[in-house]
């Protein structure tokens, strides 16, 4: 083979190479696809190459989303050979609970028209989280004037309050009884002391009826000491139990398991009160957007190098959603991530506002305190990023001063724990886009600190 063939083969399986890696990089798709239109009163935040499924088997994909006469309509591409009927239903839903969104399709039945390229049918409404916590709000606080169950919480206390008070008031007003009760006490000490003088008198008169009592009780003594002879020489099933080998290994065998028994389950509670909880607060200050947010959660601490976090970022109601000139933020999104610590660093892995993710946090000063036993001020310098939101292509803020915002969104921040429970810090969001620049305030209470903050309110009260 010559050069110049040699040249032209390697040349031609380049070409080749790369064509292929453009197709699947454009996304381009040489199998046979049908449009169909989906509309929806709320997509719940359903972005461009979205899955749609029909029974879990990716069917088809989002290829956009807009906004036509206040209702949502989505534009999908569907296998040229998954056939579809005009009573189909489609809803929008999570990967697991708190996974990125997809179409879920039921396809219809037969008995309905075929639906062709460019028809539309309809999507189905699906409660959000937000309706869920206004049911749960509703069904604490009440509604149209009924009282909701913290109503109820707190008649029950002032009842419970009364009935102390009452209780209080009843035993000083019967102090005068008591005081009698203890006098009677101490008249019935004196009448026992001079009954134990009358046994005694009783006991000298009687003296040969007793000698006869203890001689009946040397004869049963006599028959017990018998009864254990024959124990001893392994007689009646009390003397096979202890003189039977088998049968004694088998009873020893007995006493072990339920030993071990024990013992595993003395360790599976023990793992379940070792476990520690953590509520955490924290305040953002945001001047671009002119606003504060609040995120809360609980972060559960089953060993010291592990922990599991559950929370939500920038609470609040979806209506007030982007109301600032340059709000860019979701309202209520989800974080639940996984942590673990490897030495200076931890890891965190999970769902970072409601969308997957990656955060580090990484302790500069945390060796060199722990060697030199010094300034263990500087233990508490955290530096923080995360990088969440991959497959973001959508348009957010103010109406009429709307933003197309694309790919992941990055966060760079630092921390510093002034106290066990308070840490103040600063971070730049959204560093390829927006870069909004934030000041917080973030507070950390055990279950036992609430515990000693509340008795100490009680106790002031």
């Amino acid at each position: 083979m010559s050069l110049e063939t040699k040249v032209g083969f390697f040349v031609l399986l380049g070409l080749a190479i790369l064509g292929v890696s453009i197709m699947k990089l454009s996304d381009v798709r040489l199998e046979k696809r049908y449009t169909v239109y989906m509309v929806f009163d709320d997509i719940q935040g359903l972005n461009n190459k979205s899955q749609v499924r029909i029974a879990g088997v990716e069917v088809g994909q989002v290829e956009k989303v807009e906004l036509q006469e206040g209702r949502a309509k989505v534009t999908a591409k569907i296998k040229g050979d998954v056939p579809i009927y005009l009573n189909a239903v489609v809803r929008v839903k999570l990967i697991g609970l708190i996974g990125s969104q997809f179409l879920d399709l039921n396809p219809g039945t037969p008995e309905a028209a075929k639906v062709k390229d460019g028809d539309t049918v309809y999507g189905a409404t699906t409660r959000s989280l937000s309706d869920l916590i206004d049911k749960m709000s509703e069904l604490v606080e009440g509604k149209n004037g009924k009282p909701g169950i913290g109503d109820d919480l707190k008649a029950t206390m002032s009842n419970l309050r009364s009935v102390t008070d009452s209780l209080n008031f009843a035993i000083g007003m019967q102090r005068d009884e008591i005081k009698g009760i203890v006098k009677n006490l101490h008249s019935f000490t004196v009448d026992l002391k001079g009954l134990a003088s009358d046994m005694h008198e009783i006991t000298s008169e009687k003296k040969a009826d007793i000698e006869m009592a203890i001689t009946k009780l040397r004869s049963v003594l006599e028959r017990v000491d018998d009864m254990l002879a024959k124990v001893q020489r392994g007689e009646g099933p009390v003397g096979k139990l202890l003189s039977d080998k088998e049968m004694g290994e088998e009873v020893k065998k007995t006493v072990s398991n339920l030993k071990d028994t024990s013992e595993s389950a003395k360790e599976v509670l023990g793992r379940f009160t070792k476990i520690r909880s953590f509520w955490e607060f924290q305040a953002r200050s945001v001047p671009g957007a002119n606003a504060v947010r609040i995120d809360g959660g609980i972060r559960l601490q089953p060993r010291d190098h592990k922990y599991y976090y559950l929370g939500v970022s920038n609470a609040g109601d979806r209506k007030d959603e982007f109301k600032n000139e340059g709000d860019y933020e979701k309202k209520t999104t989800i974080n639940a991530v996984v942590g673990k610590d490897f030495g200076p660093l931890t890891v965190e892995l999970g769902a970072v506002r409601s969308s997957g993710g990656v955060g580090l946090k990484y302790y500069p000063f945390k060796f060199w305190v722990d060697k030199n036993r010094s300034n263990p001020w500087l233990e508490n310098v955290e530096l923080n990023a995360y990088a969440y939101d991959f497959p973001r292509d959508e348009v957010r803020g103010l109406a009429g001063r709307e933003r197309r915002l694309k790919g992941p969104q990055y966060n760079v921040g630092a921390k510093y724990g002034v106290t066990r429970w308070l840490k103040v810090g600063a971070a730049v969001e959204d560093l390829g886009e927006v870069r909004q620049y934030n000041v917080a305030t973030h507070l950390v209470f055990e279950d036992r600190d609430l515990a000693y903050l509340f008795g100490f309110v009680s106790f002031a009260r």
